[in-house]
């Protein structure tokens, strides 16, 4: 089969796999209602250099992924798939450069395909490359900035850097990817030749030595990177008075690598060991065939084992640690995996595909009996956990079975966990309480306020800017009010797994109920921003005085 059909048989699997689920799933966390809004605000100031979030600056990203998102809100209008279609495009074209470089390397064709349908099927992939956030567009340039630089590795010319066409690929590379999500687009390449010329000098002497050639043409390549940078910065510092880089550098990058973002605890060095296992699934049986090779000494290993090595060296002594954060370097996993196909130890591939499989096989038996207890509660909540059982059972079958090297098996099962994520997205939407109030509400909302509950998919799917204050606004024509709160704790589950009716974790105090009409209608649903379950009431005239 020729390398037009491969690439086509792997773009209709990406969409057979990404596109179940994408459109139905209510935006999740915190950070998709945060882009999203911001790219419709930007429109409505037509403002391209600065983001703006619920009617103030929003420093969190460079505006790429916002300009990216603006062409598909002003055709679909204000919807999950307008924002999220970029995203698609930007994950497919990742599986297409994966197969690419794969082929690039020496691999088959098969072998190649293999690196890039493990890119697709792996679970950050299926969580990340739905998502309307920033990750895979940065991690197109990243894949595209390491391709560049091996290209410029096995150039033996001696012309001067600035006739090569690989050289101003990786500038303008790094250049865009740091408008997509910020210094990482520099960084990561950096750190990778840094451990690939470690790589070099250790072990055997087999082969060329690049790393330092390299190092020269990526400080080369920094002068006019930093000037794409500079066509949307300078005018984006200007803007905010140099705000962008104190909060968006300072706050988001720096700040957060000193101290755990929201009080998040720090496990250092090993956190991302611990996870990797998890969200690599179902290929982590496979990380056995990935380590053999990256203990070969053959420059395309050497090169591959460096690039996994960059993210994992910096983010493991960042304060602020979240699975996502090495999701650069799963390209370099996925090909090595599939180029070292069933080269690693049978033993070690057993154990290693046995840790996500165990795990999601509890995780199903958990979210089993969640299901069944809540059938009488919220019938809707009880059919996302039915998906969620179906995603993770599956997902538990393929790991054995990848582990197995049954990769027809493991396929099947990945094909039914997509139809369980289907499902579980369906259910999620309908459960939801955003868009539960928002429906019950009716007509759209001009000076809405919340006290309580502050989540920004109330300003995505509210479609305006909301106050969020410790009192009502007296100008307010739309109030809500967290009523009561139960999170997914250990207290929480242990009394649903009793068939008991858990305790809320919070309540609204006397002074906030006593604001409350007696008109003020109630609605219950699921939070996707913490994964809790809240009980909101909301009327539309004024506050009752006291």
């Amino acid at each position: 089969m020729s390398n037009r059909n491969w690439i086509i048989l792997i773009f209709c699997a990406g969409l057979l796999i990404l596109l179940p689920g994408m459109f139905q799933l209510p935006l999740m966390d915190r950070d998709e209602p945060r882009f999203s809004r911001a790219a419709v605000e930007m429109m409505e100031r037509n403002d391209w250099a600065v983001p703006w979030f619920n009617g103030n600056f929003r420093f969190d990203k460079p505006p790429l992924t916002y300009w990216l998102m603006m062409p598909f809100l002003a055709m679909g209008g204000e919807s999950e798939a307008a924002v999220r279609i970029p995203t698609l495009l930007s994950t497919l074209t990742c599986a297409w450069l994966i197969f690419s470089f794969g082929k690039r390397l020496g691999y088959t064709s098969s072998r190649a395909a293999l690196a890039a349908m493990g890119w697709l099927t792996c679970l950050q992939v299926l969580i990340h490359g739905r998502t309307a956030v920033a990750d895979m567009h940065l991690i197109v340039m990243l894949i595209v900035s390491m391709r560049s630089m091996w290209e410029l590795a096995v150039d033996d010319r001696t012309d001067v850097f600035w006739n090569r066409k690989w050289f101003h690929v990786l500038w303008m590379s790094m250049g865009i990817g740091f408008l997509a999500k910020g210094p990482l687009a520099l960084v990561v390449p950096l750190v990778a030749l840094l451990c690939s010329f470690l790589l070099e000098r250790i072990g055997s002497r087999v082969g060329k030595f690049y790393a330092a050639k390299l190092l020269r043409f990526w400080a080369l390549a920094l002068l006019p990177a930093l000037a794409l940078i500079a066509l949307w910065g300078i005018p984006a510092l200007v803007a905010t008075k140099g705000l962008f880089y104190d909060v968006g550098i300072g706050t988001h990058v720096v700040d957060r690598g000193l101290a755990g973002f929201n009080q998040r605890k720090t496990i250092p060095v090993i956190y991302y060991f611990l996870v990797l296992p998890i969200f690599f699934a179902p290929w982590t049986g496979g990380l056995a065939d990935a380590m053999s090779a990256m203990r070969g000494n053959r420059m395309n290993e050497r090169y591959l084992a460096a690039w996994v090595m960059s993210p994992l060296l910096i983010f493991s002594g960042y304060a602020t640690q979240l699975p996502h954060y090495i999701l650069p370097a799963y390209p370099a996993l996925c090909l090595l995996l599939a180029g070292a196909w069933n080269r690693g130890s049978k033993k070690w591939k057993a154990i290693l595909s046995g840790i996500p499989s165990t795990f999601f096989l509890l995780l199903s038996v958990a979210a089993c009996w969640g299901a069944w207890q809540a059938r009488a509660f919220d019938a809707s909540l009880s059919h996302m956990l039915i998906g969620l059982v179906v995603f993770t059972l599956s997902l538990s079958v393929a790991s054995i079975c990848f582990g197995l090297s049954r990769l027809f098996a493991g396929f099947a099962a990945m094909t039914v966990a997509i139809v369980g994520y289907q499902w579980l997205a369906i259910y999620a939407a309908k459960a939801h309480v955003v868009k539960r109030l928002v429906n019950a509400a009716g007509t759209p909302f001009s000076s809405p306020a919340s006290i309580g509950y502050s989540e920004p998919s109330l300003v995505w799917y509210g479609s305006t800017t909301w106050t969020f204050a410790s009192e009502y606004p007296e100008a307010a024509d739309f109030h809500v009010l967290l009523g009561r709160r139960w999170r997914a704790d250990g207290k929480t589950l242990a009394a649903i797994w009793q068939g008991k009716s858990p305790e809320p974790t919070r309540v609204a105090d006397e002074a906030a109920m006593k604001l409350v009409p007696a008109h003020a209608a109630t609605v219950q649903g699921w939070s996707a921003a913490d994964s809790s379950w809240v009980e909101l009431l909301y009327w539309r005239d004024s506050p009752k005085e006291d």
